[in-house]
């Protein structure tokens, strides 16, 4: 059985990406090999497989080539075409410049991102593996740095872009001019310091924080209002109450008149006249009342 057909490629998928996965859908084709054979002979997993011909997004370089091989196809050719779709993702709108021609330290970095790619695009794990370390057992390309550099966060030394060239095996052709344009651009960048080295002390520290002077004219101004609304009793000191959150304890309620003493005098004239309540004893009567309940 071929097992279950490919979907249509999306007609989200970039131009690049398209045609890289209609090139490895085509090879497939013209193989005759189903999922399953194609999957033996290249040496992945059929899901991975199904995945690089589904055009949802690019594959690894490794997988390509399997893939291609075991197609009877050039690996070559299809790397082009990967190298095409994973810049399209990684850099879009980006244009590969040469040694000469990068003028500005963004450039740079791009063009360190095209190195990664041209190399089929390995982990900053696997790029840190492959530099090594140095004389020191320092390692020579630290993955953290290096994510750092390549995001323009921080320049590139020298010590670690040539770390990062040897990671790559690039030419030694190629160096000499990618070294010179990183002279050219970088040269005021810091070097990284020797093992066991304490970071340099500032000794020239920032001046210090002055306030704003806008808010030292208003300082006084606010200071005036406060004194003012405490002399006319716009503003009073918070009570117990208020500082526990309980001031609605304190306060009137809204539209609430105190009584004069004419209405004081009426309502203890009115509870004088009433008759005293009569004096129950509670003992008695839950005693009574549990005499009540007992069985006889």
């Amino acid at each position: 059985m071929a097992g279950r057909p490919l979907s249509p490629i999306p007609a989200s998928t970039p131009p690049e990406l398209r045609a890289l996965v209609q090139r490895l859908r085509d090879a497939k084709e013209a193989s005759g090999k189903t999922f399953a054979a194609l999957a033996k002979d290249s040496k992945v997993s059929e899901s991975v497989v199904r995945r690089a011909l589904a055009g949802k997004g690019v594959p690894s370089l490794e997988t390509v080539k399997a893939i291609t091989l075991a197609c009877g196809r050039k690996e070559d050719d299809m790397a082009r075409a990967w190298y095409a779709a994973k810049a399209e993702e990684v850099l879009p709108g980006a244009r590969e410049l040469g040694p000469m021609l990068v003028t500005s330290r963004a450039e740079f970095v791009e063009s360190m991102v095209f190195m990664r790619i041209e190399g089929g695009y390995p982990p900053l794990h696997r790029l840190e593996e492959l530099a090594g370390s140095d004389q020191d057992g320092r390692t020579r390309l630290p993955h953290s740095t290096l994510h750092l550099v390549l995001q323009g966060q921080i320049p590139p030394t020298e010590e670690l872009f040539t770390a990062f060239m040897d990671a790559l095996f690039m030419p030694a052709a190629k160096r000499r001019n990618w070294l010179d344009a990183h002279r050219r651009l970088f040269a005021d960048a810091p070097a990284r310091r020797a093992w066991g080295q304490p970071p340099p002390v500032v000794r020239d520290e920032p001046s210090a924080l002055t306030s704003c002077e806008a808010a030292e004219r208003a300082l006084p101004r606010l200071e005036q209002d406060e004194r003012i609304k405490r002399k006319t009793g716009q503003l009073k000191e918070p009570d117990d109450y208020e500082l526990l959150g309980l001031g609605y304890l304190n306060s009137p309620a809204p539209h609430f008149q105190w009584p004069d003493e004419e209405e004081l005098a009426a309502w203890e004239a009115e509870a004088a006249a009433q008759p005293a309540q009569e004096h129950v004893d509670l003992r008695e009567k839950l005693r009574a009342m549990i005499d009540r309940t007992e069985p006889a």
